[in-house]
């Protein structure tokens, strides 16, 4: 049970990156609206969605307090200056698609207009680069603490897992808006262009994934089979979107997303939070809840989960249809 647990925290940030992958790339996308009519649409397409998307991040938080406190409160130490900064970048984020509409001066648009995409950008790459450190393991405090350092996060594999969530997420915003685009717009050409050669960035920086990553975990194997199903998830993707199947394309094309927070799991295995030197790391049996807590989550948390995911597919069915 207690990897039941652990897996399902795992799958909710999961479900959050994928979600809000399109959100951050919609956002990174909108300087290619040079009208002030194209770029309302593009916000458009994800102010009914993006709350919605974000449920699954106040879930996976809410979880990992309930079901490993212990690792909550180690992870807040050991990526702390991080973490400040992702939470800055998603409330500014969040100001700028929800204020942006609120005074109809050019200037205050003009400033959000430049708030979203940057914020947009700091969250998709930031969102890589944790998930980069935890499964590279994290330096040792001087207090025998572990810890995310400066040269953690900017390490080759950091920054290219940074990469790698910030092309998948822009190919998952361009592929999105351009369903709800006349196919033969000027913006929709444009976003069409990125979208090809994006495909084939995604394909190299996956492969340079699994090398890099390979040869910075004890489980190389493992980390290059999931870069690798990450890697046919695009490909199939980008033969569904020549085929018109754009839904289909979108599903996949959340591979990459998807493959940095499994390779947590599949470079560390039951550690659930590992150092490089093996000193202060913390085994999932040391971090999971008591039984009465487990218990009392499993009447409670698993049937709003359920609910969740229902309300997810009844506000995409009604907000997400393609209009053109």
């Amino acid at each position: 049970m207690d990897v039941f647990w652990y897996a399902l925290v795992g799958l909710l940030l999961a479900g959050y990156l994928a979600l809000e992958s399109i959100d951050f790339g919609v956002g990174m996308l909108l300087p290619l609206a040079d009208t002030e009519p194209g770029r309302a649409d593009m916000r458009r397409t994800v102010v009914p969605l993006f709350l919605a998307n974000e449920v699954w991040l106040v879930a996976f938080a809410g979880l990992l307090f309930g079901a490993l406190p212990l690792l909550e409160g180690e992870l807040l130490y050991a990526l702390r200056l991080p973490i400040v900064v992702l939470l800055s970048a998603w409330f500014l984020r969040d100001a700028a698609l929800w204020f942006r509409s609120a005074h109809p001066g050019a200037g205050w648009r003009r400033s959000w207009d430049i708030v979203l995409p940057v914020t947009s950008l700091v969250l998709a790459a930031g969102w890589g680069a944790v998930l980069a450190t935890l499964v590279r393991g994290l330096s040792l405090h001087g207090n025998g603490q572990a810890v995310a350092t400066a040269a953690d996060l900017v390490h080759p594999f950091t920054l290219l897992c940074a990469a790698l969530a910030v092309a998948g997420s822009l190919r998952q915003g361009s592929l999105f808006v351009s369903r709800n685009l006349p196919r033969d717009g000027a913006l929709s050409v444009r976003l069409g262009r990125l979208n090809q050669a994006l495909t084939p960035a995604l394909l190299v920086l996956l492969a340079l994934t699994a090398a890099v990553g390979a040869a910075v975990t004890d489980a190389p194997v493992a980390v290059a089979v999931v870069a690798a199903l990450g890697a046919v998830g695009v490909y199939v993707s980008g033969l569904l979107r020549s085929a018109g199947r754009t839904t289909a394309a979108l599903l996949l094309g959340a591979a990459p997303l998807l493959a940095l927070p499994v390779m947590v799991g599949v470079a560390n295995g039951t550690t659930v939070l590992a150092t490089r030197s093996g000193e202060g790391e913390l085994a999932l049996s040391r971090a999971i809840a008591d039984s009465a807590s487990l218990g009392l989550l499993t009447v409670t948390v698993l049937p709003a989960l359920i609910a969740v995911v229902l309300g997810q597919l009844w506000i995409w069915r009604v907000f997400a249809r393609t209009t053109a």
